[in-house]
C-alpha cells in the first residue's frame, strides 16, 4: 500500500504542478481564471493522473517502461498520465475549467504533459541510484 500511495502521490504532485503552471499563465489563450478555479481544475487533472499511476502499480503492463526501460519509459509514462488527466478535464469543462474545444484541450494536455515529464526528469536527476544520477 505504501508503494501505491508514494507513486500515486508523486504522480499527483507532478501533474498538479504542471497544470498549475499551464493554467496559471493562460497557455493557449485560456480564459483568465480565478485562482480557486485554477487550483480546482489542476487538482482534478492531477487526481486523474494519480489514479492512472495507481492502476499502473497493479498492472505494470500498462506502463511504457515495458518497451522503454529506465528513464525514457518513466518520462513517457509521466507525460501520458498528465496528458490524459488534463485532456479529460479541459474537454469536459469540469469545475468550470477552461471549457476548451477538443483540439485546444488536446494541445493543453500535451503542454501539461511536457511540463510533467520535465518535472519527472528533474526528479530523476536528484534521485540517487536512478539514471542519469550517479
Amino acid at each position: 500500500m505504501t508503494v501505491v500511495l508514494e507513486r500515486a502521490g508523486a504522480s499527483f504532485l507532478r501533474a498538479f504542478g504542471a497544470a498549475i503552471i499551464t493554467y496559471g499563465i493562460g497557455v493557449l489563450a485560456a480564459p483568465d481564471l480565478h485562482s480557486g478555479v485554477v487550483l480546482g481544475a489542476a487538482a482534478v487533472a492531477a487526481s486523474i493522473a494519480a489514479g492512472l499511476r495507481a492502476v499502473q502499480v497493479f498492472v505494470p503492463q500498462l506502463s511504457f517502461k515495458t518497451w522503454l526501460p529506465g528513464t525514457p519509459g518513466a518520462l513517457v509514462d509521466s507525460f501520458t498520465r498528465a496528458f490524459i488527466g488534463v485532456t479529460l478535464t479541459a474537454s469536459a469543462g469540469w469545475l468550470a475549467a477552461p471549457d476548451l474545444g477538443t483540439w485546444k484541450a488536446v494541445a493543453t494536455g500535451a503542454i501539461v504533459g511536457a511540463f510533467a515529464a520535465g518535472l519527472r526528469a528533474l526528479q530523476g536527476l536528484t534521485t540517487s541510484g536512478e539514471q542519469p544520477s550517479p
